[in-house]
């Protein structure tokens, strides 16, 4: 069974639809989406994670976690500022740990070019500072 690292509680108010939940595990970050006329729970992996944004309002912020896949993305609206901000900070962190894992595995899906690629797209987005970019691609090319 995973062990719960944060539970977050959206507005049910601010969302127009259910009250929404998103749960970060150790095997990723767990949430409820629409598909056809049914709520799905669903886990998304922390591999499958191409991104995390948060958006922050005059009194709420709500976290939005991409999939790779491009569908089945979670969403949770009307959280406390802080807590969607420490929640994205441990998620971007369990991203960085599940890429570090991958690579010491040896997983040939990962080359050297589509690491820095993506990380080129983190400094592009303005996820990371150039500095970390910086100290990210020195460990790509030394490994």
């Amino acid at each position: 069974m995973a062990n719960v690292q944060m539970r977050l509680l959206g507005s049910k108010w601010l969302s127009n639809s259910w009250k929404q939940e998103l749960v970060i595990t150790d095997e990723g970050v767990e949430g409820e989406v629409i598909r056809g006329m049914k709520r799905v729970r669903m886990l998304l992996p922390f591999d499958r994670i191409a991104q995390v944004n948060l958006s922050r309002g005059i009194a709420a912020a709500s976290l939005e976690v991409i999939n790779k896949g491009g569908a089945g993305n979670l969403v949770v609206k009307g959280l406390k500022k802080d807590e969607a901000e420490q929640a994205k900070a441990l998620i971007e962190s369990e991203i960085q740990s599940a890429l570090r894992q991958q690579r010491r595995s040896g997983d040939p899906s990962h080359s050297a070019a589509d690491e820095l690629l993506k990380l080129t797209e983190l400094k592009d987005r303005g996820i990371i500072t150039s500095s970390e970019f910086e100290s990210q691609k020195a460990k790509i090319l030394s490994s």
